[in-house]
């Protein structure tokens, strides 16, 4: 009776785990898509499998094979987890009845440090022979034609910019906009007002790479990575870099406090402005 109960038991904790299983899977499911919900529910249904096997496997094995079993594991677990032999050499050198003994390195730990060397020459050849997975050189290139598409594709509805006829904007919802993404982004190297940190003063007029609309709007768009600004056409619309620039433009004349010194060559724009 207590053996029938036991392997009740066993059954049951096995059904609790496959129960377990399943929900990690359904929610990996649902954020794969339909790919990702075909292979976790195969995942899933060959581990339930498993489990059920193994509880029925043990309701029908006799008591005696069970206890083989039983004890086997126990050996195999004293074995690479403890290490234990039945000697223990010592070395020769004693000092004030002190030895030291000679125990062999855990098995575990032997066994870990081959499975490191077994992933290294897996990782090796995988990357660096038959190149079968990107390095991380190939990954940021793909990010980054994913993204540039990602990009496109939002930008699509915006209509295009003929760059060579920029005119700044003036109205407020343009000037407003260009205010919000240049507080988010930029103020760290141009400070909360645009007077100048580790980047230029962008208030006083002068200006290190031109300061008419279509000269701020490259600068935007294409950086400046010799000083270390990024180029931002991956991040912003072609509109928004218009409608930064255009802000940018609006702050002339400001002198806010703290401004940096000026750095550049002075611009007095002619341009038109857009309403």
């Amino acid at each position: 009776m207590y053996r029938h109960s036991a392997f009740v038991r066993l059954f049951l904790a096995a059904m609790s785990a496959a129960a377990i299983l399943c929900t990690p899977s359904s929610s990996f499911a649902a954020s794969a898509g339909d790919g990702g919900t075909e292979s976790a529910l195969l995942i899933t249904g060959i581990l339930t499998i498993v489990l059920v096997a193994i509880a029925l496997l043990a309701l029908m094995l006799p008591e005696a094979d069970l206890t083989r079993i039983g004890e086997t594991v126990a050996r195999s677990r004293r074995y690479f987890i403890s290490g234990t032999t039945e000697t223990v050499d010592t070395f020769d050198h004693d000092f004030d009845g002190i030895t030291e003994l000679d125990n062999r390195i855990p098995p575990w730990f032997s066994t870990l440090f081959l499975a490191t060397i077994v992933f290294a020459g897996g990782y090796m050849i995988d990357y660096h022979v038959v190149h079968s997975s990107p390095l991380s050189a190939e990954e940021y290139r793909q990010e980054m034609a994913e993204a540039d598409l990602q990009r496109r594709i939002a930008t699509a509805g915006q209509g295009s910019i003929d760059e060579a006829q920029l005119v700044p904007l003036t109205d407020a919802t343009s000037l407003e906009h260009g205010s919000q993404e240049f507080a988010k982004y930029c103020v760290s190297c141009h400070g909360i007002n645009a007077q100048g940190l580790v980047g230029p003063n962008l208030t006083d007029g002068y200006w290190i790479h031109g300061g008419s609309i279509r000269d701020i709007y490259t600068t935007i768009k294409q950086g400046v990575p010799a000083k270390g600004m990024i180029s931002w056409q991956l991040v912003f619309s072609p509109k928004e870099i218009q409608e930064i620039a255009s802000y940018l433009l609006s702050l002339q004349g400001t002198n806010p406090p703290g401004a940096k010194k000026p750095e550049g060559v002075l611009v007095v724009s002619q341009e038109p402005a857009t309403p």
